[in-house]
């Protein structure tokens, strides 16, 4: 009994595990167009190089790349402080920096859902997201107005802005915690934010 308990709980984290890989591949933006422009920058200044240096080893005078003896000929001149030079330098490093984002993984589109089901992902759009815990924090009463922000790329945690005319708000903050945490736990994300309620009341 206790051996199947093991294996059935082993089971079930490893699907969870499956699911999450499955919905940060399937909502992760692909970066299909700056992975193709690096991959094809990348295949051209490496195969003139290339050629180039297999034609200096062979010894060979003649320049296979068209172009590429002017150019040689003129960066032979050049001395490294020359203002050209560290122009071409700042150029090549900003082009590089350009194209950082086809290396780096893109922001996951909506808010992936948890779920032990390797087969299915589900998400929630992230506006979607804060309209329901919005909603949510509506529902206590004594609140007027309710305002969410987050999560975010930088901020992982839901900031939660509510307006009430109480003059003593006694544990109000406490009460819409429990309620947005109440709907999260309905929702299920799969990366679950942690909540800052920010009240604020009548003082005079």
């Amino acid at each position: 009994m206790a051996e199947s308990l093991v294996r059935d709980l082993i089971h079930e984290t490893q699907s969870r595990q499956r699911a999450r890989r499955l919905a940060a591949r399937e909502f992760r933006p692909r970066r299909a167009v700056p992975g193709l422009v690096a991959a094809l920058l990348v295949t051209v200044a490496g195969g003139a190089a290339a050629i180039e240096l297999l034609a200096a080893a062979l010894g060979s005078g003649v320049h296979p790349v068209p172009g590429a003896a002017r150019l040689v000929d003129a960066l032979g001149r050049l001395p490294w402080k020359a203002p050209g030079v560290r122009a071409s330098a700042g150029a090549m490093a900003a082009a590089g920096l350009a194209l950082l984002p086809a290396a780096l993984p893109g922001r996951v589109r909506g808010v992936p859902l948890d779920g032990s089901d390797p087969r299915l992902a589900g998400a929630l759009g992230r506006a979607s997201l804060r309209r329901a815990l919005a909603d949510a924090a509506l529902g206590v009463p004594g609140i007027e107005r309710v305002r969410v922000r987050g999560p975010g790329v930088f901020r992982g945690r839901l900031v939660v802005r509510a307006d009430t005319h109480y003059r003593n708000p006694a544990n109000l903050a406490e009460l819409v915690h429990c309620a947005v945490d109440d709907r999260l736990d309905r929702i299920e994300p799969m990366h679950r934010p942690r909540i800052d309620v920010r009240l604020g009341w009548r003082k005079d």
